[in-house]
């Protein structure tokens, strides 16, 4: 069981690279600024790895090849599922912004 999650963890981590690299068309390194640590592709990976890791505890495949294809599958869908929530909080963001300028012009 170990060898599947540590497979898994390894072709989750590549699938979140993969889908950081489709996002912002190259992979950005790690930086750490004076107060700011920017991750880059290393937490997309481990979100990919996270998703095919729990997808790999949830289904339990038997044999290497469903374990690969599963983690494929478990490792985009995680990542995908990041990009979504971010989404939807980014647009929740931008109403309330538009929201409160609206009120503000409205005082004016």
């Amino acid at each position: 069981m170990l060898n599947k999650i540590i497979l898994a963890g390894c072709i989750g981590f590549g699938m979140g690279v993969l889908t950081h690299a489709k996002r912002y068309g190259t992979i950005k390194k790690p930086r750490n600024n004076k107060l700011t640590f920017y991750p880059g592709f290393l937490l997309d990976g481990c979100f990919g790895a996270v998703g095919a890791i729990v997808t790999i505890l949830f289904s339990d495949p038997n044999g290497t090849e469903r374990v690969i294809l599963t983690s494929i599958l478990g490792g985009y869908v995680g990542e995908n599922a990041i990009i979504k929530v971010e989404e939807s909080l980014q647009s929740k963001k931008e109403s309330r912004i538009e929201e409160i300028n609206r009120k503000i012009n409205q005082d004016l």
